[in-house]
């Protein structure tokens, strides 16, 4: 983004000084992957930044709401590209790894994404634990590639997340009223704070943005509004879990 943030008084150096003593915390490879990511976060910001109209206070793009509820299936972006399937709507609640190249060329994806029948914005990881920052930029980049993507004429169902409460300003665009949206509950079972911080940010997900229809990837959560909700689970952890051969 521009050299002093609009929420954060750090240059951009200063920055990475803070990611990398993040970075530094964190074990191998996971560390380096870690890099990887930023470093791919840092070109698509520095290619994309000023080229979609922005508003508001923070001057973000702007994501149009989707109305189109019709979703019946849902398939991993990488298995998608490889396989060339455009019959379902595409998701990117998988490793960052396994997505992060459409940040560093995003014109090459676009007219596959084009073709697909729809596909639910990036999911570039916001962990608690990162740097305030941090996890404001990565939320940026996955607003403006949903953007982006909207742009080039994409069927792009927003992807609404958050990490902990200092993300509600960010996580909740109110042009997003009465859309469909999506939501991942993937991993927040791992802890009774991380699903404490889930289930606050469902609420005012709800309170903020009356979703007309909300696609729920991952188990249901207790406190869910269901009558809203259609439910998709990531099919092949539970094969695995099941004990199933895959073939």
């Amino acid at each position: 983004m521009t050299p002093k943030d609009i929420t954060f008084s750090s240059s951009y150096e200063e920055y990475l000084v803070e990611v990398e003593k993040y970075i530094l915390t964190l074990r191998e490879p996971i560390a380096e992957k870690l890099r990887r990511i930023e470093k791919s976060a840092r070109i698509f910001t520095e290619r994309i930044y000023g080229y979609l109209p922005a508003a508001g206070e923070m001057k973000w793009p702007v994501l149009k709401p989707n109305y189109n509820a019709d979703v019946t299936r849902l398939v991993p972006f990488h298995e998608a590209y490889s396989y060339d399937i455009t019959d379902a709507v595409i998701y990117f609640y998988i490793d960052d790894s396994l997505f992060i190249r459409i940040f560093l060329n995003p014109d090459k994806y676009l007219p596959f994404l084009r073709r697909c029948k729809g596909v639910i914005g990036s999911d570039l990881s916001q962990y608690t634990d990162m740097p305030a920052e941090m996890r404001y930029r990565h939320s940026w980049c996955n607003t403006t590639m949903s953007a982006y993507l909207q742009e080039g004429g994409v069927n792009l169902y927003p992807n609404i997340t958050w990490s902990k409460g200092d993300s509600y300003s960010y996580s909740f665009p109110q042009n997003l009223r009465n859309s469909v949206i999506a939501i991942n509950s993937n991993g927040v079972h791992k802890s009774d704070l991380s699903l404490y911080r889930w289930k606050c940010g469902y609420q005012q997900a709800l309170l903020t943005l009356l979703p007309l229809h909300i696609i729920r990837f991952g188990q249901p959560v207790d406190g869910e509004n269901t009558s809203i909700s259609s439910y998709f689970i990531n099919e092949r952890i539970k094969m695995l879990r099941n004990g199933s051969k895959r073939k």
